[in-house]
């Protein structure tokens, strides 16, 4: 067992939190030790799966996305969940009295039963179909025109030009660099808003990003779905999500495949409150290089009052364990595999595994940010 003095040393502060976030098998779990063939391979492996992510096109959109005609639905009420809860999963590190609170209230607000009814369009009342946004440069706005004047945008949904960022992340409105269309393709009782990325810089024009959000909502649960592919121009991810939501939880199913690469992602979370004082997810997060697999399981369970945690985190390489990690009131104990040491390259995949975890919900998060009327 290393002390808690020698992973503060190997992995930064930010980093303990999570791994103490996760329980799995107990540490008497009878599967054997086992290690990755290459830890620095792996954690290569892991940080190149965010290349299709990558993009001018897609960064621009991430911005464009924020501007897009949203009105409030079950879909839109998570997104606050999966940012508050960011903070353990990405800069590892304890939730603050406020960061717990909002984790509670968001949750609670996602698993609020629905009226059961859907709007009648994606869009708010006041959008008008077939309106292509440009940005003002003057006002630091995306503003609408008359599809009169600017014509081209889907004649069921909006149009987003694109341009080229500057380094403080602003659009640059003298360099178009392509257009986001979303598109209403609503039917029968499922919502559903087709998304198209296109760059226009080269001939001919390359496609980005294509996938829909959808939703179908009863009077006490929800349920939805993220699919399509996003490319950097060379490498495709294809991406598979599913979202249920009742008054008990709000599970996510995430997939994201680079088949090319044999590469495969799968991350699934369910966020519960047990009672009015208690947070508690449970995860089983999945990689996939080749022949080789890593797996991530466990629960966290956070004191809403005290705000003390508690969890057991299995990392588990081929089905063998590489890693236990156990939190009680803020103390970790760390334990290799049937008590093998781990190395600093060891440290360097486990880092990388758990880097995953956190940017699989950024993914994702943008991703669902277009959709958040989906729903309503």
């Amino acid at each position: 067992m290393t002390t808690c003095s020698r992973w503060h040393t190997l992995l930064s502060p930010s980093h303990l939190l999570a791994l103490a976030l996760l329980a799995a098998a107990c540490s008497d779990n009878p599967l054997a030790p086992a290690k990755p063939a290459d830890p620095l391979a792996t954690a290569a492996n892991v940080q190149a799966l965010g290349t299709s992510f990558a993009s001018p096109a897609f960064e621009s959109f991430t911005f464009a996305s924020t501007y897009v005609p949203t009105a409030a639905s079950p879909l839109a009420a998570l997104r606050p969940l999966l940012r508050a809860a960011q903070p353990t999963l990405v800069t590892r590190r304890a939730l603050s009295p406020t960061e717990s609170r909002l984790v509670a209230t968001a949750l609670r607000a996602a698993l609020v039963p629905s009226s059961g009814a859907i709007a009648a369009s994606i869009f708010p009342p006041a959008v008008v179909l077939g309106t292509t946004y440009t940005w003002n440069a003057t006002t630091l706005q995306y503003e609408a025109n008359d599809p009169a004047v600017l014509p081209g945008a889907p004649s069921n949904g909006v149009r987003f030009i694109l341009y080229a960022l500057d380094l403080g992340g602003q659009p640059i409105a003298t360099q178009p660099i392509g257009y986001a269309d979303l598109m209403d393709e609503s039917s029968g009782n499922a919502q559903t808003l087709h998304i198209l990325v296109v760059g226009t810089t080269t001939d001919p024009a390359v496609t980005y990003l294509d996938y829909t959000v959808s939703a179908i909502v009863g009077a006490t649960s929800a349920s939805g779905a993220v699919v399509g592919f996003i490319s950097d121009g060379t490498e495709r991810l294809d991406f598979n999500v599913a979202i249920a939501q009742t008054a008990a939880n709000a599970t996510f199913d995430i997939r994201f495949d680079v088949n090319a690469a044999d590469a495969h992602v799968r991350l699934r979370m369910t966020y519960t409150l047990p009672d009015q004082n208690t947070l508690r997810l449970a995860i089983d997060f999945r990689l996939q290089f080749g022949t080789e697999v890593l797996t991530v399981r466990g629960t966290e369970t956070l004191d809403l009052v005290t705000l003390t945690t508690s969890g057991t985190v299995t990392v588990l390489v081929d089905g063998g364990i590489y890693a236990t990690i156990t939190e009680t009131d803020g103390s970790l104990s760390i334990v290799g595999g049937g008590g093998q040491d781990l190395t600093a390259d060891d440290y360097t995949a486990l880092n990388a595994i758990f880097d995953a975890i956190g940017a699989t919900f950024t993914r994702f998060d943008a991703l669902l940010a277009p959709g958040a009327s989906v729903g309503a």
